[in-house]
């Protein structure tokens, strides 16, 4: 039996709904309720190897290949599809076999979201116009499906046989699209061989989804996974093996104010989720950190600092024993926060005194209180740790903190109703999310030149721009867009958007992450 073919007419079938849907900008929190039929003749019967189910559904592509199939690869897929593998691909509903995400074991569920991480840019890549880019675009997908599926039985299977294959299909398929990447890079010339180049995984934090999504640079690749918690931040560890992700329990969370009020009075406490980046599935554990958590970091000593809008004070949780060892109070409802360079310091935007507190990590106290404006909500160090900038949401504007000093030496200009801050690895720019307000959201990212202090560049991204990370090699910037469910990837020698990835819903917090997921 051919794979590759029965591979590729899968991700033609998962494209009916599925491309449609990614085409869109929704996700899997948004599905799609089928038309009404109206009243019509019998359906003619279907050409041998095509299933009943995708009659009148099928481009002319999935059509022609279907019709082709050998009776073989025909009939294996109407097995996936009777077996239940194809639930949501066809979109067609099958009461006799339960959801996979919920009755199925965890190694089942993970092969799943293995292979709808793979269909869609599978079927986008197929879809290129030159049959060659069409080729290479839909197999580094494809091969990275394999890859995935390897990883899970070396983490799930206890058969030494199947392990060595795992290592083997890993081993020549990672290499393949290696030189499948520079081949487009050279050849394509597209956005996405740009962003392989990169490579790397970016996770986005889902809000209104209580969801995950991490976005595959180097395949297009966007897998969505539900999590307890309605994560408004996410972050990884030093090391790159931990995800941390805050927020409320998912039936309670309420950020108000355009995602930045105070929880709902008596609320359930909040949590901080520890998950395994290469597997979002199933949480490592679950903290209990305080009323309505807002943002996470983390230090190489293994511990997490977590910002407690309802609560006036940072948790610090100890990630090994997955517990809570002290508290530290702050000023009013305290919300971004970031350490410095050499982590002996955190500074934290107190949104609703206008203030920042510094924290001596070493002691677990606050030692200084900066007022810096209106509404402060995250800051930004430079690589150097001289200089911090703070969003100030009500005066649309930013500041500047000398942290020798620890006074505000400017303020600047930017556009409406500033969120997330982020200082690029060379710390030549600072990427500023101007968001606008719940009714009116605003689709810029103002660009301040660290050197002159002015804003050099404003980019147009999607409504409600939000949170802002960075690859580690500085080429790129990501941008959450709350109103429109996407993230917009930036380049930065060229200042502008390259690509808009649809995500869950109403993502907040970002963080990119070099180590292939």
């Amino acid at each position: 039996m051919n794979r590759t073919a029965i591979a590729l007419a899968v991700s033609l079938l998962a494209g009916l709904p599925g491309a449609a849907l990614a085409q869109a900008g929704h996700d899997a929190h948004h599905p799609v309720t089928p038309p009404a039929q109206a009243e019509q003749a019998p359906a003619p019967t279907p050409p041998a190897g095509q299933m009943p189910a995708m009659q009148g559904m099928m481009p002319e592509q999935c059509r022609a290949m279907m019709q082709a199939m050998t009776p073989e690869c025909a009939g294996a897929m109407q097995q996936m599809m009777q077996g239940g593998m194809m639930q949501g691909v066809t979109g067609a509903p099958n009461a006799g076999v339960a959801p996979a995400n919920e009755s199925r074991p965890d190694f089942t569920r993970a092969y799943v979201e293995a292979m709808d991480a793979m269909h869609v840019p599978m079927m986008d890549g197929v879809m290129a116009d030159d049959p060659d880019v069409a080729f290479v675009r839909g197999m580094i997908p494809h091969h990275q499906g394999a890859i995935d599926m390897a990883r899970i039985v070396q983490q799930y299977g206890d058969d030494p046989q199947t392990k060595e294959w795992a290592t083997q299909i890993i081993e020549a398929q990672e290499r393949e699209i290696a030189e499948m990447q520079a081949w487009l890079a050279t050849n394509a010339g597209d956005a996405q061989a740009a962003l392989a180049r990169t490579g790397g995984t970016v996770w986005s934090a889902n809000e209104g989804g209580n969801s995950i999504s991490a976005i595959d640079l180097g395949t297009g690749a966007v897998q969505t996974v539900s999590i307890p918690v309605a994560p408004h931040n996410v972050d990884l560890t030093p090391d790159g093996k931990l995800l941390l992700a805050v927020g409320d329990p998912a039936a309670e969370a309420d950020h108000g104010s355009g995602g930045h009020g105070h929880g709902a009075e008596g609320a359930a406490e909040g949590q901080l989720v520890i998950l395994d980046p290469q597997n979002l599935s199933t949480p490592k554990a679950t903290v209990a950190v305080g009323s309505h958590p807002a943002h996470v970091v983390a230090d190489r000593l293994g511990r997490a600092f977590v910002s407690l809008a309802g609560g006036d004070g940072i948790a610090v949780v100890d990630l090994a024993r997955a517990e809570v060892i002290g508290r530290i109070p702050t000023g009013d409802y305290p919300h971004g926060l970031r350490l410095s360079p050499d982590e002996t310091q955190l500074y934290v935007a107190n949104v609703e005194d206008g203030s920042v507190s510094v924290i001596d990590t070493q002691a677990l106290s606050e030692v200084a209180r900066i007022p810096v404006g209106s509404a402060p909500v995250q800051v930004a160090f430079t690589p150097a740790g001289d200089r911090v900038y703070v969003s100030l949401r009500d005066e649309n504007r930013v500041a500047v903190i000398d942290t020798a000093s620890r006074e505000v030496t400017r303020r600047i200009h930017v556009g409406p109703n500033p969120i997330q801050t982020f200082v690029t690895p060379d710390g030549a720019y600072v990427y500023v999310a101007d968001q606008g307000t719940e009714a009116a959201p605003n689709d810029t990212v103002s660009v301040i030149g660290t050197a002159t202090g002015q804003v050099v560049k404003t980019l147009t991204t999607g409504g409600g721009a939000h949170g802002v990370s960075a690859s580690a090699d500085g080429a790129l910037v990501f941008v959450t867009n709350i109103a429109d469910d996407t993230v917009s990837i930036i380049d930065v020698r060229r200042q502008e958007v390259v690509k808009t990835v649809p995500v869950g819903d109403r993502p907040n917090g970002i963080v990119y992450g070099s180590g292939s997921r």
